[in-house]
């Protein structure tokens, strides 16, 4: 069995244990973050089959209109900050369909198929995806997002309904003068390779866990 068909079997048997109905209070195995379990027909209804419907709630999330608005979507573990996670639907009335789900922060037990998760290193990408990536430059609301795979490994979490994506970037509340000039060299809405120089030496992490479904 390969390796990239290992990494995908062991999520479809995490997608089936899944946390329990009761909620993900006290629990640390990690939740898995796939087109498997966020499929394009998935709706409100459905994931709270899967994860217990205590566990899902209706709430404002940040998107569906220009940036900083908040819309009605859907949010599973509204009080667990760990596995908090929220989703824009496609369907707002009847909640299915997605057109997003995300998961932002520094910690979650959400974890892509690769087992990819919040604070995971620009390198340690990297070398999953057996090549160098290409993405977006800091500094605006879309910082640091993973625009291809460049047909690296990593291209198999997605199919042609759902793609897995990701934004990195450093941790501003840490930046020294050396970081902060690094930072300055990729800045802009354009694209960078993961091997430039500066971007390595940076090394950013994920903060923001994204499926996205095209049409």
């Amino acid at each position: 069995m390969s390796i990239v068909r290992s990494i995908l079997c062991s999520a479809s048997v995490l997608a089936v244990i899944g946390p329990s109905a009761s909620g993900a209070a006290g629990q640390d195995d990690p939740l898995p973050f796939s087109c498997d379990v966020f499929s394009p027909a998935a709706s409100a209804a459905s994931l709270g089959a899967r994860f217990g419907a205590a566990n899902v709630k209706t709430a404002p999330v940040p998107w569906g209109g220009a940036e900083g608005d908040f819309n009605e979507g859907t949010v599973l573990f509204d009080t667990v900050p760990e596995a908090r996670l929220e989703i824009y639907w496609r369907d707002t009335p009847n909640k299915r369909g997605p057109q997003w789900v995300s998961v932002r922060g520094k910690k979650t037990r959400w974890r892509a198929p690769a087992g990819i998760t919040l604070g995971t290193t620009l390198q340690a990408i990297e070398r999953l995806n057996r090549r160098p990536f290409r993405l977006l430059g800091f500094g605006s609301d879309v910082s640091g997002t993973v625009m291809s795979w460049s047909v690296g490994r990593l291209e198999s979490q997605n199919t042609t309904e759902c793609r897995v994506r990701m934004r990195v970037g450093p941790d501003w509340d840490r930046m020294d003068a050396n970081s902060t000039q690094l930072a300055n060299q990729l800045k802009g809405e354009r694209e960078f390779s993961s091997g430039h120089p500066a971007m390595q030496a940076l090394n950013p992490a994920v903060y923001e866990l994204m499926l996205q479904y095209p049409r």
